[in-house]
């Protein structure tokens, strides 16, 4: 059984993984080779994790730690050339800018995860996949209905757990917003019926829909919700109303069945992201 402080820490190397995968899907060679240093620092994260755990010390290099294991008496960890290739990859890159080949780097994400998951059961006795980023978030509410939308996912329905994913966003972003002051909307212009013409009405309420839209925003921006991902996750989980009860209705626009992972994986990773944001 690892220590609390350990599993943290590999909850982070997920998060670091969740992270580069994102940072990768961007596409461009920068995003990519961005991604190197949060490969490395999961891996990292992992490595100590271990060393700590089995008492083998922290000082040591990064190529250092499948000997230290091997000299511990345990069986050698696996992936040794291609976490080699990783580190050469990072250090030419941070220390001599020098740009690694994108696909070079896309190729080592599924031997970085099965290095992990690998290493954390074989000598941490942990199912590095099971652990669930839902427990880096403060908030127990919030945590709980993103934990829910994971089991739900596994369970096969996948409409709940989008549904879930977009309830625990809803309960993060109105906790953020109680202590943060936002811009207010502005009240709407009441006209009389025929005071105006029938077109200038209509060009008063379309400006009005676009500055109330700018003040959501502007407010999206103050609290740091990236609004691409923001889109992404309206766009794709139910929409959902609350009453002032704090109950709420939602709708379904897709049929979730056909909805892939990844795209819940986005979703979802999206919500870590905001909440781990908002701690700061």
């Amino acid at each position: 059984m690892v220590t609390h402080d350990i599993r943290k820490r590999l909850l982070y190397s997920k998060y670091l993984l969740s992270r580069a995968k994102n940072t990768q899907a961007e596409g461009s060679e920068l995003a990519v080779a961005v991604s190197l240093p949060m490969l490395h620092d999961a891996v990292e994260l992992l490595m100590y994790s271990v060393t700590d755990h089995i008492g083998i010390g922290s000082s040591w290099n990064f190529m250092d730690f499948w000997g230290k294991v091997k000299q511990s008496g345990r069986a050698e960890p696996g992936h040794k050339i291609p976490l080699g290739q990783l580190n050469d990859l990072r250090v030419g890159f941070k220390h001599k800018w020098t740009l690694p080949h994108s696909q070079t780097v896309l190729d080592l994400m599924p031997r970085v995860e099965a290095f992990c998951e690998e290493t954390a059961r074989d000598l941490l006795d942990c199912d590095f996949q099971k652990l669930s980023l839902a427990d880096l978030i403060s908030d127990s509410d919030v945590r709980q209905t993103l934990s829910e939308a994971e089991q739900e996912l596994s369970k096969g329905d996948r409409a709940k757990a989008f549904l879930n994913v977009r309830l625990a966003f809803d309960k993060l972003h109105r906790l953020i917003t109680n202590d943060v002051a936002l811009v207010r909307k502005p009240h709407g212009i009441e006209m009389p019926n025929n005071l105006l013409p029938s077109k200038t009405v209509t060009g008063i309420k379309n400006l009005q829909g676009v500055v109330f839209n700018l003040v959501d925003v502007v407010n999206r921006l103050m609290i740091g919700i990236d609004p691409v991902r923001y889109r992404f996750l309206m766009s794709n989980t139910p929409a959902v109303s609350w009453t002032m009860a704090g109950t709420y209705q939602a709708l379904y626009p897709h049929d979730y069945s056909n909805v892939s992972d990844e795209v819940f994986n986005k979703c979802f990773g999206f919500v870590v992201d905001v909440a781990l944001n908002a701690s700061r």
